[in-house]
């Protein structure tokens, strides 16, 4: 049985949904952060926001992890890093957090970014686009992230677990 990928942004240091975030991770599952995972402009009014406990968390995974800095990130707390590519089971993605030009995405498969707080699945002129949402401030639409699982890729709401809208990737089979 292949691993899952989890796929979100935009947590903004709000500790109980990085924890139900991280609750949906299995042994050799990975995690990919399209940016703002802890927010030092706009959360530290809230009472749940603890970037440290996240930070700390977050380099205490064991699974594969990616993370690219958001436009609230500061980019000392983690990594500078804008973007990211990397192959999981033989899926090509580039994760960005959306608020900077994007590179070629010529050797791509999956582009993934945050930023809007809206999940969006698309495919266009051959590539998938993927918005995961926000699990902690959506708009428009539900508290949510992606799970990426063989060939198909999902958006989930976070509360429910159910699948709220599904792609198979194209030229690939199960």
């Amino acid at each position: 049985m292949p691993h899952q990928l989890i796929i979100t942004a935009d947590i903004h240091g709000h500790l109980p949904t990085w924890r139900l975030i991280k609750a949906q991770l299995k042994p050799g599952d990975g995690l990919a952060v399209a940016g703002d995972l802890f927010d030092t402009v706009y959360g530290k009014s809230h009472p749940d926001y603890d970037p440290d406990t996240i930070r700390h968390e977050f380099k205490a995974l064991t699974g594969p992890t990616w993370y690219v800095c958001g436009n609230c990130d500061h980019p000392d707390f983690f990594s500078g890093e804008l973007t990211a590519s990397f192959s999981w089971e033989g899926t090509t993605l580039l994760l960005a957090h959306g608020h900077r030009h994007l590179p070629d995405l010529t050797d791509y498969d999956i582009v993934v970014q945050g930023h809007t707080h809206v999940s969006r699945l698309d495919t266009l002129m051959g590539k998938v686009f993927l918005n995961p949402g926000s699990p902690a401030r959506p708009r428009g639409g539900h508290q949510g992230f992606a799970r990426l699982t063989g060939t198909r890729l999902e958006l989930v709401d976070l509360a429910s677990g159910k699948v709220v809208d599904h792609l198979d990737l194209p030229g690939r089979t199960a």
